[in-house]
């Protein structure tokens, strides 16, 4: 999904670059453009598109890209992709922005619950654990959350995650702020178990592997610390190039890492 000409385009290719379709999901306007990821379920691609102009969220039929459901959203620029996950018994499409987290049925787009929290915009992508739900952000107010899978807000910390997702595993939130600021959080309390100050800023989204959390700053060092609630414990740090705005993805025991480096002046 791409933002062209004032509107958001999707479009779906076969393995060898060939068009299979694409289908215009209406216009856009936001201040800093484009941001969210398509989002896979059954037989849909989901797309959200919050925008000052009038947001949205959409179904596309995988195989011929007709849209399946569109529901409104309010006119707000606020940029997290949506996910869907398995909570209260059921699957619920669950995005966050617009001052409030949201839950949807992604079969039909039927709003199930909304609860107001967090702020206007938001970049992270909700996490979600045993039943509960967490998100952070965001501008202009500042906050993390735990929510029932109905929707009922269970604690409040007024710290932000802004650009960072936040990482659940299931006993803890674990959450590293845009300054630089490592979080564990009690999922079931919100208790903060510690905070640790790393170096430098953050874009990137922290990863948890084998009882170990990956996260690099923008200027491409990357921690890597214990997910314990007993403080922070740092394994291992490591520079690889002169930047980094991703997280690491992980393929058969394997990490990839993309930088930036600088030459010549130029990144």
């Amino acid at each position: 999904a791409f933002l062209n000409s004032g509107k958001v385009i999707a479009t779906a290719l076969d393995l060898e670059g060939k068009q299979l379709w694409q289908q215009e999901l209406g216009a856009f306007n936001s201040k800093f453009g484009y941001a969210p990821s398509p989002l896979l379920y059954k037989s849909f691609v989901i797309i959200a598109a919050d925008n000052r102009g009038g947001g949205y969220i959409a179904a596309l039929d995988r195989q011929t890209g007709k849209i399946a459901w569109r529901v409104a959203r309010p006119a707000v620029s606020t940029y997290s992709s949506p996910i869907v996950a398995h909570v209260g018994g059921r699957d619920q499409l669950l995005i966050s922005g617009c001052d409030r987290v949201a839950s949807y049925d992604p079969a039909t787009g039927k709003e199930i619950w909304s609860t107001p929290c967090l702020a206007e915009a938001t970049c992270g992508t909700i996490v979600t654990a045993d039943d509960k739900i967490f998100a952070s952000g965001g501008y202009p107010k500042r906050e993390t959350v735990g929510l029932s899978a109905e929707g009922k807000l269970l604690w409040t910390d007024k710290t932000k995650v802004y650009e960072p997702s936040l990482l659940a595993d299931g006993k803890y939130v674990y959450g590293v702020t845009d300054d630089g600021i490592a979080y564990c959080w009690s999922a079931g309390s919100g208790e903060v178990m510690w905070r640790n100050r790393l170096r430098g800023s953050f874009s990137a989204s922290p990863i948890l592997c084998n009882g170990l959390i990956y996260v690099s700053n923008l200027s491409g060092e990357t921690f890597i610390f214990k997910a314990t609630p007993d403080g922070y414990e740092e394994v291992g740090f490591n520079k690889i190039g002169d930047d980094c705005y991703a997280s690491p993805a992980v393929a058969d025991g394997e990490l990839f890492l993309r930088i930036g480096k600088e030459q010549g002046g130029k990144r």
